[in-house]
């Protein structure tokens, strides 16, 4: 794939703004959400050449101080490099490589390496992807050139520790339309602070998706398309001037790559419309005014709906399903006293009229007030969800081998789920658009020791029926330096972010919203004296709901991170919120 001058340009101007060195702490935390959540702030740094007689440590901690700061080429990061290491060196070529804060050199005699967690590498593109290698171990293979301790062995590219890359570069979310071109599904990328404005958004659109998920998108409306010059803004409408290959654009195509600019504008200030150009002339789309611009707000069209108001909670008690508001537990209508049924886990559509459960014949639906339907019969199902188009989707487990199902009005179709060959699902959830599944994955650890961590897929359609699963990629989550690979439940809480129940292998369960990537994490949640074995999530227009199902089948209700509630004093076996 070519990449772009311009975001090379930015990644590297973006390392000005940070420090590689050792800090592992913000100025200001704000109790009780601690956070390395990437948002607005930022610190300068400018580096210093070696001194004369600089001790291997010293040699380290400066050029790691000098790769955050660029000028000249890196001039003064290959003042710590031998001369044959400096001519050779081009990070420029190479990801960006951000490890766990916290991670310090390690000294042994004369030389000097690190050792610590990968959060990730950093590609080109702005994009971002959990690290293959979970550890980073790098020795600088320290020599002595004309009397002074120089590097011979720098990294192939730039190494920044998480804190500082949240310090220097800001999330942005763009946006593009699934193939078939029915829903916008987000891809999140990273620029440097203050280089994000309507051009940068512009062309990282028409430059298109990231490598993960350019699988599921439809490449045509950029083909051969690229930016001819500056996106201006006039009385509201930004005008995108496009190459002449835009004119060959149908209707269709042209009209898809509007509705993504837009909906990756969101956060340019002052675009209402947008309109495309080529060569002076304006290109059709549809939904566009008399001027050809399209308002930007047409994107919402393509996005799934959110929840407007706060949500009932659905929960099992004594075979039976109901409803618990206001502290009260109200069974819905039904024979459920004359027939209570073994009820294990439960899902709820957004709209309340479907209702699935797992039970000891397999998958239940109830419909509408319908009699019961056993639709997937296995011994071994995972907790069900619905998405936001009030698709129900399940996962089964057979032999050690998970199959994701979607369950259709009239049939039930197995998707494809190869991806998950090897891995130990234990949890799911489909996004609200329906095009990308977080799992909690069991997986062992070097001791030995089990771990239950995050990935996340995408599902591939044809002809609107999910084919198979796609571009699987861990979600490394790191809190305070230490990896969170005791994963108890994750929920979606919005177009790309999640809630994880989890804590690291020594420290109890605590509560987490993090983006899709693992890069900026918050502690939404501490640990409490009860052990959370369940989850209900869903983020409303009025702000999250969350309650946990305790191993003691005890719901408690999130207020906020020092305080939860005990709603009902009934023993409960699951819980859902409609989603």
């Amino acid at each position: 794939m070519k990449t772009h001058p311009w975001i090379m340009i930015c990644l590297v101007m973006a390392l000005c703004a940070g420090c590689t060195t050792l800090p592992t702490q913000g100025s200001v935390h704000f109790e009780p959400r601690r956070s390395t959540d990437i948002g607005s702030g930022g610190i300068t740094i400018v580096p210093e050449s070696p001194p004369q007689g600089a001790s291997p440590t010293m040699i380290i901690r400066g050029f790691l101080t000098a790769m955050a700061s660029f000028g000249s080429d890196y001039a003064t990061a290959r003042e710590y490099l031998t001369h044959e290491a400096s001519a050779s060196w081009d990070p420029s070529q190479s990801d960006v490589l951000i490890y766990a804060s916290g991670t310090t050199p390690r000294i042994s005699g004369n030389q000097v390496s690190m050792s610590g967690p990968v959060i990730g590498m950093l590609h080109r593109d702005g994009s971002f992807a959990g690290a293959q290698e979970p550890t980073w171990n790098h020795d600088f293979a320290l020599v002595r050139e004309d009397g002074e301790w120089r590097i011979s062995h720098p990294p192939d590219g730039l190494a920044l520790s998480h804190y500082m890359f949240t310090q220097s570069y800001t999330r942005i979310d763009t946006y593009f339309l699934s193939s078939p071109g029915s829903v916008l599904v987000p891809d999140p990328r990273y620029v440097p602070r203050g280089a994000w404005d309507r051009t940068a958004a512009t062309r990282l659109v028409i430059h298109g998706p990231s490598s993960w998920l350019s699988t599921i998108i439809d490449p045509s409306p950029r083909h051969q398309v690229f930016l001819d010059g500056e996106v201006t803004l006039n009385k509201g409408i930004a005008d995108i001037p496009l190459s002449p290959e835009a004119q060959l654009l149908d209707i269709d195509q042209a009209t898809a790559l509007a509705i993504e600019i837009s909906a990756s504008m969101g956060d340019v200030p002052g675009v209402s419309r947008v309109r495309l150009l080529s060569e002076g002339e304006v290109i059709d789309v549809a939904h566009s005014g008399a001027d050809g611009s399209i308002a930007v707000s047409v994107a919402q069209d393509y996005r799934p709906p959110t929840m407007a108001s706060q949500q009932v909670l659905y929960v099992e008690s004594e075979g039976s399903v109901a409803t618990l508001a206001d502290s009260q537990l109200s069974v819905l209508p039904g024979d459920w006293n004359g027939m209570p049924r073994s009820i294990s886990s439960l899902a709820v559509s957004r709209s309340t009229s479907d209702i699935a459960w797992v039970g000891d014949s397999g998958l239940v639906t109830v419909s509408g007030g319908q009699e019961p339907q056993t639709r997937l019969r296995s011994d071994l199902l995972l907790r069900p969800h619905y998405d936001s188009q009030g698709h129900l989707w399940a996962v089964s487990l057979s032999k050690g081998r998970a199959q994701l199902h979607m369950i259709g009005t009239d049939a039930v179709v197995d998707v494809d789920s190869s991806v998950l060959k090897g891995m130990t699902i234990s949890g799911f959830q489909v996004s609200p658009d329906g095009r990308r599944v977080v799992f909690v994955s069991g997986a062992a650890s070097p001791g030995g020791k089990a771990q239950h961590v995050l990935g996340i897929a995408l599902i591939a359609y044809e002809d609107d029926v999910p084919t198979a699963l796609v571009s699987w990629k861990p979600i490394r989550l790191t809190w305070q330096g230490a990896p969170l690979s005791s994963i108890i439940d994750v929920a979606w809480m919005g177009p790309s972010s999640l809630l994880v129940l989890g804590s690291d292998s020594g420290n109890p369960p605590g509560l987490f919203h993090t983006d899709i990537d693992g890069v900026g994490i918050e502690e939404w949640g501490y640990p409490q004296p009860w052990i959370p074995q369940e989850m209900a999530a869903v983020y409303t227009d009025s702000g999250p709901q969350i309650m946990i199902l305790d191993t003691d089948h005890h719901v408690w209700a999130y207020q906020d991170g020092y305080r939860w509630s005990h709603p009902v004093d009934n023993v409960l076996q699951c819980l859902a919120f409609p989603s």
